[in-house]
């Protein structure tokens, strides 16, 4: 069989060898990736500048990371083998490590007890022996015991030790394709750097027993998911020194739909083409509300065979893909309200029933039980199918109407200042601080709350003028380069003060359980302590060898870690907020993550904005909290938040980001919470606006910026296609969004 993409004709393996090289079963389905990475590798095989050794394979769970990596033993012809990283992993890990032997090691079972050392169960030992002897079960039993019966028979002989090399430098020495598998989840990062050396082209490994070289055919795969709770950025070295990198997403439709029908034998295309619909929506939704599950082809594949073993697939849909995403009610409630609004469960039924289609009218989601109407606070069924038309009717109507009274008071609004405005420039200064050099309202201050109010004033001052100075600069060759821009430091008087205290104890319980929660799982131990008695590890103790358990070594522990999150929001503050008591909601999100912040030990930066104060301040920005500042009176501050105007979204964007960036955090988070479109003078809007917003996540999520954006108004879908859906959150019940906000933001600690 001629084998295009072999690099290894002329080399001569072992048995053992030939069996490590990965054979495609019948089910695989050879993709364009793999094809690519295969033809590259050929390609430069022979160049020694331009070889192609070390390949990126990084995408989510289930995407066929491994499955290609496989793919390439054979398409190569080169044996596979696979190393799969922890957290707690070390150097000795990746090397090899001392081991204690006993005399007989060497003479006559060396081969068999070095491979006995890397398996983890009694089957897979009798397994081990019997393929290694060429014998049955029966036989490979009475191999062992006379193994152990010679172990026990030199039991008291002195104990000798002996390297033993990880799989990492065996399959470097031999040449064989090396799969190292979530090497981002290790903690100490300087453990896979020291594999840097092994990683060029003529590399070499130094070990206790000598030098290794690299093998000139050894091709090393290294596959990591996106991400992930647990998962660190790829250290820059080592990334640099892959030649090839692939982002693994999942297939489009009609690939997911072919690999499904090699691997289980279904053939109703329809019908798996809307079960891959239903696994990529629920993988978009997981993503979009930071839900850390994956919906990927493995999902997929477990459940199309419990249709082909005539099981129910919408009861078989949680256990084999719902419940792998999560099993968090409220996360779980997210996922069936996204397939409730997509109807793709409604489609999914008329392909398997299809002379149900007509009964099927009538149905407009899932029916829930009255349990969970009570708790939904539901109190009517859905209207019926006659009903809603005559809605659609009366609602298109309104909206025509809705749309004229919208456009008639955005005009008035630019004509004069809100009724809540001050009417004069020097009122607006006054109220909303807008002048630099005007003196501060600290009512509220008093010297029995042990705060100096002139060392208050001058500081909130100077740093008024840094951040006025730092925003100007940021905004040039931007189109809000000339427009006007000032940073504000809101004032608080001393019932802002009470009445922030009074929310704060709102929002404190739900606040102190999830902390409790965070808390508990973010606990490690300290990278300084060794745990001692240990098989292996990267420190020999003579003084235990008298103890003859060969437990001779010490091994460091896990290392702490703080979360490693920075976080930033961004608060509409523009007139529409005052409907539905949408900022009062926003007001007591921010107030709650702003607690759990602090007893977290989040750095946190709050900014809410509004444009065309005056003609003086096309935008104004209020700093309620920047990174360096503490928490004093934040509560106090944030009372003062109220809708004001216009919004120019695009500068506080910029702002925040830009700040964001500069954080030393591994996630950097930033939520972007407003209920409408971006609008303000001369012509902020529509297309201009969303290309300014776009640009600006564009520019730094290439700086590991992550957005997000919380639509809890009516312009959801125009948010949604600003934004992009994979960041886009549908905030439908505002009473639960200061919880719901802590949630998402817990989950990416």
């Amino acid at each position: 069989m001629t084998m295009p993409y072999a690099v290894t004709n002329k080399r001569v393996f072992s048995r053992l060898e030939k069996q490590m090289i990965w054979q495609k079963p019948t089910s695989h389905q050879t993709s364009e990736i793999e094809l690519r990475i295969a033809s590259e590798i050929k390609n430069n095989w022979d160049d020694t500048e331009m070889k192609i050794m070390n390949v990126l394979l990084e995408g989510d769970a289930g995407s066929g990371k491994t499955q290609l990596a496989k793919a390439l033993s054979y398409d190569l012809q080169l044996p596979y083998t696979k190393v799969t990283c922890f957290a707690d992993m070390d150097k000795s890990d990746v090397f090899g490590a001392l081991l204690p032997v006993v005399a007989t090691d060497d003479k006559t079972d060396g081969e068999l007890l070095e491979a006995i050392y890397q398996t983890d169960s009694l089957d897979a030992v009798l397994k081990l022996i019997a393929q290694h002897y060429s014998i049955d079960l029966a036989a490979a039993k009475m191999r062992l015991a006379a193994l152990v019966s010679r172990v026990d028979a030199n039991e008291q002989e002195v104990v000798h030790y002996k390297f033993y090399p990880s799989e990492i430098v065996r399959a470097v020495e031999k040449g064989y394709l090396l799969e190292i598998q979530e090497p981002t989840v290790i903690r100490d990062a300087s453990v896979l750097v020291a594999l840097n050396s092994a990683l060029e082209p003529n590399g070499m490994l130094n070990l206790p027993t000598g030098i290794i070289k690299r093998h000139l055919d050894c091709v090393i795969v290294i596959t990591t998911n996106r991400n992930y709770q647990g998962n660190r950025p790829l250290n820059e070295s080592l990334r640099d020194r892959m030649q090839h990198a692939e982002r693994m997403d999942l297939p489009e439709l009609a690939v997911m739909v072919e690999r499904a029908v090699a691997k289980t034998g279904v053939t109703n295309l329809p019908l798996l083409t809307k079960m891959a619909e239903i696994i990529r929506l629920l993988d978009e939704t997981a993503k979009t509300n930071a839900i850390k599950g994956v919906a990927g082809m493995r999902s997929y594949f477990y459940w199309v065979n419990t249709f082909k073993q005539g099981q129910d697939v919408f009861k078989s849909l949680y256990p084999k893909v719902i419940y792998k995403l999560t099993t968090e009610p409220n996360e779980i409630t997210l996922l069936e309200q996204a397939l409730d609004d997509s109807r793709l469960l409604v489609s999914l039924r008329q392909v398997l029933v299809p002379d149900a289609s007509d009964a099927l009218k009538e149905i407009r989601g899932r029916k829930i039980s009255a349990q969970e109407a009570d708790m939904r606070n539901i109190t009517k069924e859905a209207p019926s199918e006659a009903v809603l038309q005559s809605y659609e009717v009366k609602d298109a109507t309104d909206a025509k109407n809705n749309e004229a009274e919208l456009e008639e008071s955005s005009n008035k609004t630019t004509e004069k200042p809100s009724p809540e405005q001050p009417q004069t420039k020097g009122e607006r200064e006054a109220h909303d601080g807008a002048s630099e050099t005007g003196k501060e309202n600290t009512e509220g201050i008093s010297k029995e709350q042990n705060v100096d109010i002139e060392t208050y004033e001058k500081a909130e001052k100077e740093l008024r003028k840094e951040l006025n100075k730092k925003a100007r600069s940021a905004m040039k060759g931007t189109i809000h380069e000339k427009e006007g821009l000032i940073i504000q430091r809101p004032k608080f008087t001393k019932e802002d003060v009470a009445k922030a205290q009074d929310l704060t104890q709102e929002v404190l319980p739900v606040v102190t359980r999830l902390t409790k929660k965070i808390t508990d799982i973010l606990e490690n131990d300290q990278s300084e302590v060794y745990g001692k008695g240990k098989y292996s590890g990267t420190r020999f103790d003579a003084s235990r060898v008298a103890y003859g358990d060969y437990r001779t070594f010490d091994k460091k522990n896990p290392p702490h870690e703080e979360p490693s999150l920075a976080l930033a929001l961004r608060i509409d503050e523009s007139g529409s907020m005052l409907k539905d008591e949408r900022i009062k909601n926003a007001r007591l999100a921010a107030l709650a993550v702003a607690s759990f912040a602090e007893k977290v030990n989040i750095p946190l930066m709050i900014y809410g904005d509004t444009a065309d104060l005056s003609s003086r301040e096309k935008t104004s920005i209020y700093s309620y909290k920047e990174f360096s500042d503490d928490y004093l009176y934040l509560g106090a501050k944030l009372v003062t938040m109220k809708p004001r105007q216009n919004n120019r979204d695009g500068v506080s964007l910029r702002l925040l980001s830009q700040k964001l960036a500069e954080e030393n955090a591994t996630t950097k988070l930033l939520i972007n919470i407003s209920d409408g479109q971006p609008k303000a003078l001369p012509d902020y809007t529509g297309t201009k606006a969303k290309e300014d917003i776009q640009a600006v996540m564009t520019e730094f999520e290439r700086q590991g910026v992550i957005y997000l954006a919380a639509a809890i108004g009516d312009d959801k879908e125009a948010i949604k296609t600003i934004y992009g859906s994979e960041r886009f959150l549908d905030i439908s019940d505002l009473e639960t969004f200061p919880e719901d906000l802590i949630q998402l933001i817990s989950r990416y600690l």
